[in-house]
């Protein structure tokens, strides 16, 4: 009996020390304020160029998600963006870009954003006591607007003289070199400006044209002739005398050395670029047209128009490593961004021939216009411009899929296609209307 009167004791003092405990100094301090449930926000970038309706162009809108808030004393929301990071604490970084007084409005579309840029957004939901709850931060990077498809809309025509054929760019990308064959020039196109910044008279009808840092090389079909341009100040520096009829030339990627098909006399001739010093001279199939070398710069590969293959180089030492039966008229050809394939322009076909380099199989051939003859590949590596001879036309193809996605018009006879470095612009040479058509993306401004 008196162990449980103690045991009592002990248990009413317990009781009140955890009493006196819980209720502190203030017994009436009522709970924390009640804050809104946050938003779980998400980014989904809605970009890209659209095939085959290229009038869509390239966009890059984002769509931007959030769960809705439960609460019943919910107010609004207030989306901010920010090309920083953490504006929950530092929300006078940020600005506001939407704000909806609606619980179910849990969407927003920011459209024409910036190309090449970091962005961050966050939610903050307010009830109607003002209290706010910030939602998580959401990131997302819009690359390079040259990342997606390509150049799909014409800026400009830019007149030349007669016949132009060969197109390229030189390395850094300032102009473009366009050989006229009937005008016996090149004419050098300014590419911040699209207009002729000079012309360069070179006689014996200039044909092809390759261009490396320092100089532009151009074969002369009638005169058995390379010319040489220094690129500094566009006067001939000298030519050098090489095979029969030369036509498609190109330059290894280490600038070392210029490759010459020479039409007339079966050859591909091997010129020291810097001395023109003759290194080579290769024995290859019928009607040597065109050329190109891979990025690695191990091989090179050209097509023989008279009888129909590849003839496969190896550059250490120029020997005919393989030769293969592609088409029934090859003739444009170009290397794919990472050298995995060639792609060979068809001219009888209307075809594209795809070249696997790994094992030089040949791919499923790609309808494309009537008389394809000239090929570049936009440096993202998604498309591939066929410029067909006579359909006036080039065509666009989708190298991800293998399909012709679309086309675009352009003057009489198309003939050398060529992309800028950056991927910005794409240029064709009109033949027969002794202009070239310059190519840039929808509703962009020619820089």
């Amino acid at each position: 009996m008196y162990l449980d009167r103690v045991n009592m004791k002990h248990f009413v003092l317990i009781v009140i020390v955890l009493l006196i405990l819980s209720c502190g100094d203030n017994p009436a301090e009522p709970a924390g304020p009640d804050y809104p449930t946050p938003s779980v926000l998400s980014v989904l970038f809605m970009g890209g160029w659209f095939p085959p309706d290229t009038s869509k162009g390239t966009c890059n809108d984002i769509q931007l998600t959030w769960t809705m808030c439960p609460d019943s004393t919910f107010w609004k929301y207030t989306l901010y963006r920010s090309n920083t990071p953490d504006i929950e604490s530092l929300p006078d970084s940020a600005e506001v870009i939407y704000t909806s007084f609606d619980a179910s409005d849990t969407a927003y579309t920011n459209t024409n954003t910036s190309w090449d840029t970091w962005f961050y957004y966050a939610v903050r939901t307010y009830d109607q006591d003002t209290l706010g709850s910030w939602s998580n931060e959401a990131s997302l990077y819009i690359p390079s607007r040259t990342s997606f498809g390509g150049p799909d809309s014409l800026v400009e025509l830019v007149d030349v003289g007669a016949g132009p054929g060969g197109i390229c760019t030189v390395p850094s990308g300032d102009y473009v070199y366009v050989s006229c064959y009937f005008d016996n020039s090149v004419y050098v196109l300014e590419t911040f400006d699209p207009a002729v910044y000079t012309s360069v008279p070179v006689s014996g009808g200039p044909i092809g044209v390759c261009a490396g840092s320092q100089y532009a090389y151009v074969s002369c079909s009638s005169s058995d002739e390379v010319a040489v341009i220094r690129t500094s100040d566009n006067t001939v520096e000298s030519t050098v005398s090489v095979g029969d009829s030369p036509s498609g030339l190109c330059i290894t990627p280490d600038g070392s050395r210029v490759y010459v098909c020479c039409y007339g006399s079966d050859e591909v001739w091997c010129l020291d670029a810097s001395s023109l010093a003759v290194l080579d001279v290769i024995t290859v199939g019928d009607g040597p047209w065109d050329i190109c070398t891979l990025p690695s710069g191990e091989y090179a590969y050209l097509t023989c128009r008279l009888d129909g293959t590849v003839s496969v180089v190896r550059v250490s030492d120029n020997c005919v490593v393989s030769t293969l039966n592609t088409a029934s008229e090859p003739v444009g050809i170009c290397s794919s961004i990472s050298g995995d394939y060639v792609y060979v322009c068809d001219y009888s076909s209307g075809e594209i021939v795809p070249v696997r380099t790994s094992d030089n199989s040949i791919q499923s051939a790609i309808s494309v216009g009537n008389g394809p003859i000239g090929i570049a590949v936009v440096p993202n590596g998604n498309l591939a411009y066929v410029s067909c001879n006579i359909s006036n036309r080039v065509y666009l193809v989708d190298l991800t899929i293998g399909l012709m996605v679309s086309y675009l018009p352009v003057g009489v006879r198309p003939n050398g296609v060529c992309s800028l470095p950056s991927g910005e612009y794409v240029y064709v040479a009109n033949s027969s209307s002794g202009s070239v058509s310059v190519f840039g993306y929808s509703s962009l401004e020619y820089r």
